[in-house]
């Protein structure tokens, strides 16, 4: 019997080829779109989850609130873990880490062998609290003492050419200081969001740099595993205060957050998730289930619409005894067929399109059929089977046969309604998905051409480390030598995110103590402001020529703002216990995401040797290559035996939004999917409903009608459903792209032309699909139409 319905299936879908093209390729459209949405979920998905102990797994982060500020922070003092630890019993392991994303690259070098590599330091139970396969080393010992070095098997590879017996063999790091492998771990997975070819011991790092465990200073990342069974709220109600009972300090409290659901929920709100990366998961698991929907949609529509035809094959199987469940089964089958055919074709479709897909998405996905991937396949089959050919099968097998047979059965009123219906809501998608891609469009083009207080274009980063450390003012002066260079100096900061805040400014008529203001801290040589671009507000930047400039300082308009000075250009504010006197103020620049307000920020004039300062170097926008390899010969006659490396500043600005950007294409190529599905779906309606009223065509143009009215009449009712669509649409994509602008601190207007225009193009596609079947109705000879009366 089943293979019978099969046989009927196929037979049925070769006999109408028109059906079944639009079909096969509407259905495998979507199903491979579905496919390859599901594939960039799972990946996201699967980002800091292959740790053994995830679900002990904890970062410390730090709600901040002073003044008018407040904010959140992954970043805290570097003595949390410890006092963690010995504090409470719920801790089994915690460490602190300074991230490899404070620093470009580092230089390692054996023998004559000089490789840049990212590093960060951590605490002597990091591999402890992040389970990193070691194949060299154990994990209670590798980090014991502080001139050990751990570093990737890959790294290994380019070192010693050989990842075994690395233990005990010497690395020197920066040309400055010996370090012994004590272990050797299997490269980070690309599903880590630390990245980092080697780490070094934290304890190291505070010996040169001791504001790291200070409790006055935030910096260091702090991660703990909890014991199994610990109640986190409970140990956050009794951590909260922990840095007010150390220092003092009142604004700031801690909280644990599970480790591996920061990467998608990385929006907080009074330490609870309110959003983040997850959000754009959502948003792209309800496109796919979308897009499956209409492509359902048109085989619904296409299958009804074509009744007229298998009416009489219905009507003559119920007269010889057939019950209505073994039509219903015949009509699943045929459905199912198509699903399965198309979901093969799809997976086809999906594997040549995945190498484009990944440069889109920045990511290494691959197809591979284990388990999880054979059942959703089967799932997306069945939904697709099921969905698609449910109402045509329940509207089929509840025909009457002796109004079948005698030709009186018409299209009912809710067949209609039904039909009509299912159109306006897949132009309801299509439109909200229209909107949502110029609103995207729109905000992404806003970003990149906003001004943000600096010029980031033509601006290269180099790493100050060797013997350009504590020189950078004469490499400066020398760079300025060269023809291409229109100025150069160096800070500490990344200038592209948060990278030191600091509470310790106090002035006359400062906020009470529960209340102190956090400022994010530049320092620069001579000339930063300068070559960024920045432009002051009032007073002046640092220079030489106003002698020695160490003991002042330049505030930007928030901050000002906020400590409520008033012709602040003079005034003396203290840091700490030292007194600095404000020389300017600079306009507001944005060193953050345009997600986040400008915070309060000062400069400082830049001293001493620091492992953090970076040269910035202002380009002439023509012969740049050239000019960076004049920069190059001047860095290695400073530096011989480090390897030069540089980054554009734009790039690193860029890359704040490289989560909207892919998403802004991901969004307009989805879209454009959408919509050709729904066109298709059209296309076929059209075409079924010019046969249908053929015979009234060929008579109106009997009497006189033009082709030109035959169009509009034909056109006209699709366009009605289209206008319901529009106006189910605009206050719903409003709403939806209201809540993700409300994400950015500073953002585009709805305005009524992105509505306007979305409007006008949904019409003119219809007007495009419906008018070609339209016109090719029109001018069908009636001749032909009436042979038949």
């Amino acid at each position: 019997m089943f293979k019978n319905y099969l046989k009927i299936a196929f037979r049925n879908l070769k006999k109408d080829k028109q059906f079944t093209f639009l079909n096969v390729i509407g259905l495998s459209a979507g199903i491979a779109c579905t496919l390859l949405i599901y594939l960039w979920v799972h990946d996201e998905l699967s980002y800091d989850k292959f740790f053994v102990n995830d679900n002990q797994l904890y970062q410390v982060m730090e709600h901040r609130k002073g003044g008018e500020v407040e904010g959140l922070s992954d970043e805290s003092s570097g003595l949390v873990s410890e006092t963690l630890m010995l504090q409470n019993p719920e801790v089994e392991y915690a460490t602190p880490v300074a991230p490899a994303d404070w620093w470009q690259k580092f230089t390692l070098t054996v023998a004559d062998k000089n490789i840049k590599a990212a590093g960060q330091y951590v605490g002597k139970d990091y591999f402890n609290v992040f389970s990193f396969k070691l194949l060299e080393g154990k994990k209670n010992d590798v980090l014991a003492v502080k001139n050990s070095i751990v570093i990737s098997d890959e790294l290994a590879k380019k070192l010693f050419n050989s990842t075994q017996n690395a233990i005990g063999k010497t690395i020197k790091f920066q040309h400055d200081r010996d370090f012994f492998v004590s272990g050797v771990f299997e490269k980070v997975p690309l599903h880590s969001s630390q990245q980092f070819d080697f780490v070094l011991s934290f304890d190291y790092l505070a010996d040169v740099q001791s504001w790291v465990k200070t409790w006055t200073n935030g910096g260091p990342h702090n991660y703990v595993l909890l014991k199994k069974g610990t109640d986190v709220n409970a140990l956050n109600s009794k951590i909260a205060n922990m840095i007010t009972r150390a220092s003092g300090d009142t604004t700031r409290h801690i909280f644990v957050s599970k480790f591996s659901d920061n990467y998608l929920h990385n929006t907080f709100n009074h330490g609870s998730r309110t959003g983040g990366k997850d959000e754009y998961v959502k948003l792209f698991s309800l496109v796919a289930i979308f897009i499956l929907i209409i492509a359902c949609i048109n085989f619904m529509n296409l299958s009804t619409a074509k009744a007229s035809g298998r009416m009489k094959e219905i009507g003559i199987k119920k007269v010889v005894g057939a019950e209505r469940s073994q039509l219903i089964i015949q009509f699943l089958s045929e459905s199912l067929l198509m699903a399965l055919f198309t979901t093969v074709l799809a997976v086809g479709i999906a594997w040549l399109l995945l190498p484009q897909f990944n440069h889109l998405t920045g990511k290494d996905i691959q197809l591979k059929f284990d388990p999880t991937l054979i059942a959703t396949l089967a799932a997306i089959m069945l939904f697709t089977g099921l969905v698609s050919g449910s109402y045509p099968a329940l509207y089929l097998s509840k025909l009457n046969p002796l109004a079948i047979l005698k030709g009186k059965l018409s299209s009912s009123f809710s067949e209609l309604v039904a039909r009509k219906g299912l159109v306006v809501f897949q132009f309801t998608l299509s439109v909200t998905l229209i909107v949502a891609v110029l609103v995207v469009y729109k905000q992404i083009q806003y970003i990149q051409s906003s001004s943000l207080g600096y010029s980031k274009d033509n601006v290269i980063r180099i790493d100050s480390e060797g013997k350009l450390a504590g020189n950078e003012d004469r490499f400066a002066a020398e760079l300025k030598n060269i023809s291409g260079v229109v100025n150069a100096s160096f800070t500490q900061h990344n200038i592209v995110g948060r990278n030191y805040a600091t509470g310790g400014l106090s002035w006359d008529g400062n906020v009470a103590a529960d209340q102190a203001i956090y400022f994010e801290g530049f320092y620069g040589g001579f000339n930063f402001i300068e070559t960024l671009g920045m432009h002051m507000a009032a007073g002046r930047p640092f220079s030489k020529g106003f002698g020695a400039d160490g003991n002042k300082i330049i505030l930007n308009e928030t901050a000002i703002r906020i400590m409520h000075l008033k012709n602040p250009v003079g005034k003396n504010i203290k840091y700490g216990n030292t007194d600095f006197q404000i020389i300017g103020v600079v306009k507001d620049f944005h060193f953050e995401s345009l997600h986040e307000l400008v915070k309060p920020s000062f400069i400082m004039l830049a001293g001493g040797v620091s492992p953090y300062y970076k040269m910035m170097i202002r380009l002439k926008g023509d012969h740049q290559k050239e000019t960076i390899a004049q920069i190059q010969r001047l860095y290695e006659s400073f530096n011989p035996g480090f390897p030069f490396s540089y980054n554009f500043l734009d790039e690193a600005y860029q890359k704040q939004y490289e989560t909207e950007v892919r998403v802004s294409l991901l969004s307009e190529y989805f879209s454009a999917l959408a919509i050709l599905i729904s066109c298709l779906g059209l296309f076929g309606l059209v075409a079924f409903t010019a046969q249908k009223r053929q015979k009234e065509i060929g008579i109106r143009k009997v009497i006189g009608a033009s082709v030109n009215s035959i169009m509009i009449m034909l056109t006209k009712d699709f366009l009605k459903l289209v206008f319901v669509a529009v106006v189910i649409a605009f206050p719903l994509s409003w709403w939806l792209m209201s809540k993700w602008l409300n994400g950015f601190a500073y953002r585009v207007d709805l305005s009524p032309g992105i509505f306007i225009i979305a409007c006008a193009a949904v019409i003119l596609i219809t007007i495009l699909t419906v008018s070609f079947q339209a016109i090719k109705a029109a001018l069908v000879n009636p001749v032909k139409s009436l042979r038949s009366e």
